[in-house]
Formats: C-alpha cells, sequence, structure tokens
C-alpha cells in the first residue's frame, strides 16, 4: 500500500472517529448516545416501527437494538407496543418527550452539519460523497460475495 493511499484510508478512520468523538461530546448533555439518536431518528410519533425494521435501518443486530430500546424506554423516549398483524414483535413508537428531543437534537445537528463543510466548495462535497458512496458499495457487493 502506497503512503497516499495509506494516507486515504487513514484519513477516513480519523475523521470517522473525530466526527463520532464530537457528536458523542454534544449528545452527552441530552443522556442520549449517537445510536439512540439514530433510532429516534428512524421511529415516526405516530406510525410504530417494528423492531426488525430498525435492525435493518441501523445495521444492528436483534440484541443491540432491544438493549438499545431498553435504555430508551427507561428514559421514557419511546413505548413499546403489541403488533396487532404479528403477535411474535412489538411496535415501538416515540413518545411526546422523545418527539421533542428528538426534534431538538436533529436541529442541533442539521447546524454541525453545515459547519463541518463550511467553505469547501459544493462541487468538492459532491465528489467526496461519490467516492465514499462508491467505496460503500463496493463494501456491500463484496460482503455479499
Amino acid at each position: 500500500m502506497g503512503s497516499s493511499e495509506e494516507s486515504f484510508w487513514r484519513l477516513i478512520a480519523l475523521t470517522g472517529q473525530a466526527m463520532r468523538s464530537y457528536a458523542d461530546k454534544r449528545l452527552k448533555g441530552y443522556d442520549l448516545t449517537v445510536e439512540q439518536l439514530q433510532l429516534l431518528k428512524q421511529i415516526e410519533v405516530d406510525v410504530g416501527r417494528p423492531q426488525s425494521f430498525l435492525c435493518t435501518v441501523s445495521g444492528k443486530s436483534p440484541a443491540n437494538i432491544t438493549r438499545i430500546l431498553d435504555r430508551l424506554e427507561k428514559k421514557n423516549r419511546i413505548v413499546r407496543r403489541p403488533n396487532p398483524d404479528d403477535r411474535r414483535s412489538s411496535l415501538v413508537f416515540l413518545t411526546a418527550d422523545g418527539e421533542k428531543l428528538r426534534a431538538e437534537v436533529v436541529n442541533l445537528f442539521a447546524g454541525l452539519r453545515s459547519e463541518l463543510v463550511h467553505g469547501i466548495a459544493e462541487e468538492k462535497q459532491q465528489v467526496a460523497a461519490g467516492v465514499l458512496r462508491a467505496i460503500a458499495d463496493n463494501i456491500l457487493r463484496m460482503s455479499e460475495k
């Protein structure tokens, strides 16, 4: 692996770590983790989501989703109700507290996104997004083999 290739992968890793660390720091005041926020963003207020859906969209195992949902439920941010179409599953809904928190934190991170790309031309952002998308697609393709 050449030094420029190594530097590219290292930059991706360092950027991911820095973003995660910053997000964790910002969410700490809300008593929220990145994983919890990701799930809150996927759950509708009036439209319950099956836990299996949350596993699929988050890429997490059923055991991990259950653990995260247990914590959110203890904090009164979600509620689980029996699924009328499948007795073996439950539907997950946001509570009023959960919706308020989600809206507040999503707005916080919307502002953060524009700060992260401040001074970077739109064309460069599009190129970077295309490269990262292609890498993600390659990983998915390779993992399906």
